[in-house]
């Protein structure tokens, strides 16, 4: 820190390095002469670079407990600087590409894999790679983590803690549109809780402008080792590239700005987490489930800017090691997926009984379990068979929507096409669509009005229950072997 008198004489040795030719020119020794000619005594005089990430060359003075830096690059020319400012608009501009900003709590190298896996794909697909990228990253247990440990530690989420732990366990419960839709609006309040009074009547972009520009100015000042240094090196402008807290800070603004809260007619994202395109009813695609995890990294990304806005730092920026509160919390989570599972079993069963397929949710169709319970079924009630018979069978992959999986059995130049359905009370196109390949159709479970639904066809229908395979030619079917 620097006192008003100090901070006169700083400036004045600025201006004054600023009128030189070339502030590579300046040394120690010419530095020392002008504090002298100021009368300062007793100043001490280095050079060294200074810089938290990326250092930059230039002069201290030392006035007692008083330290000022006088950088001997160009703020908006240095070719390395700009160099790296070049690289990362580069990069702010892919975590754009896929509506995010730069995580915090990852690893670098898992961070560039998702940079690296968007430069040169389109926008959509580019989405779909950070999925499957940071799956791997915003795990159960790192989300666990952000609720249990992390989020506690900022008053601005004192009020989301509670609602964000039931929104995880509740999501992980089956219940994933409700759970998204319970964390959207707590983003905007936590902002507005970092602010002394809320921020009064200012808008949110202002909320956010003004709680992330104290953030980064508490990230210039420890760049900076605390000293006095030119304003125009301690902006956001100048850091983008040289500090990566600045960085992270930076493009969270960016993403707030210009996609969770960017006017619903301004909105061209995929993602569609938009606070206000949720809120007015603009759209339902707000519920793809990966928008839950996006959703607690961003509180807990709040909560991280309060920490350096405060100056409080007690959100760090390091990922700590799970303790018992998020260890029981991520145990709670498995249980309750446990235990969704076994519900979602037994549902199919039951809408099965009466020829219906569960109905759908806003986050889950149901195919990829009827596509895990086809193949199953399959596998034991239909190709087990067809071997035991003496065939060689092909299983193809169940259908997209878990609707019907076929499978072709050859034997001494003979093929014998059959189809499994999930249900018999599947649509007629879909009967007469397999009818043309396949001269067997059968269905899980017990008949449904067979009748109504597998008409205007000449293949065999039936249930895989009571229906087994004719033998291959010339062989004789094969018993299982018992072991008594």
């Amino acid at each position: 820190m620097s006192s008003p008198t100090s901070e006169r004489h700083f400036q004045a040795l600025w201006r004054r390095a600023q009128s030189a030719p070339s502030l590579k020119d300046l040394t120690p020794e010419i530095m020392f002469s002008w504090a002298r000619e100021r009368g300062l005594e007793g100043a001490i005089v280095e050079a060294r670079p200074v810089g938290a990430f990326s250092p930059i060359d230039g002069v201290i003075l030392t006035l007692g407990a008083r330290k000022a830096f006088f950088p001997r690059i160009s703020p908006s020319e240095d070719p390395t600087w700009l160099v790296r400012r070049q690289t990362a608009d580069a990069d702010a501009a892919l975590w754009e590409k896929v509506e995010w900003f730069t995580p915090f709590w990852v690893p670098m190298g898992e961070a560039r894999k998702v940079v690296e896996s968007a430069r040169h794909v389109p926008k959509t697909r580019a989405i779909e790679l950070f999925n499957y990228h940071m799956s791997t990253s915003y795990t159960l247990a790192f989300q666990a983590v952000c609720i249990a440990q992390l989020m506690p530690k900022a008053r601005s989420l004192e009020a989301a803690c509670p609602l964000a732990r039931e929104a995880y366990l509740a999501f992980y419960s089956g219940y994933r549109a409700s759970s998204i839709a319970a964390l959207i609006p707590a983003i905007e309040g936590a902002i507005t809780r970092i602010l002394p009074d809320g921020g009064g009547s200012l808008a949110v972009a202002d909320k956010v402008d003004r709680a992330i520009d104290r953030a980064i100015a508490t990230a210039a000042g420890l760049h900076f080792e605390g000293m006095w240094t030119p304003v125009e090196y301690r902006t956001k402008e100048f850091l983008f590239g040289q500090d990566e807290r600045v960085f992270g800070f930076e493009t969270f603004r960016r993403w707030l700005h210009r996609s969770f809260f960017r006017k619903t007619g301004e909105y061209d994202g995929i993602t569609w987490l938009n606070r206000h395109l949720f809120a007015h009813g603009g759209t339902t695609e707000w519920q793809q489930s990966s928008n839950f995890s996006r959703l607690v990294v961003a509180l807990a990304t709040v909560g991280l800017i309060e920490s350096w806005h405060d100056e409080s730092h007690q959100v760090s920026l390091f990922l700590p090691e799970m303790n018992a509160d998020s260890t029981l919390l991520h145990q709670q989570a498995q249980l309750r997926a446990q235990t969704q599972m076994a519900v979602q079993l037994i549902e199919q069963q039951r809408y099965q009984e009466h020829g219906r397929l569960v109905p759908e949710m806003p986050t889950d169709d149901g195919a990829m379990l009827r596509r895990a319970i086809l193949s199953e079924d399959c596998i034991k009630d239909l190709v087990r068979p067809l071997r035991d018979a003496g065939w060689s069978v092909k299983v193809s992959d169940p259908e997209a929507t878990g609707l019907y999986m076929t499978v072709v059995a050859t034997a001494d130049g003979q093929s014998l096409g059959a189809a499994l359905l999930y249900s018999c009370a599947t649509s007629n196109d879909i009967y007469r669509q397999l009818a043309e390949t396949c001269s067997v159709i059968l269905y899980r479970g017990a008949p449904y009005h067979e009748d109504q639904y597998a008409y205007g066809i000449t293949a065999h229908v039936g249930s895989i229950t009571g229906w087994q395979p004719p033998l291959a030619p010339d062989r004789t079917r094969r018993v299982p072997q018992t072991v008594s």
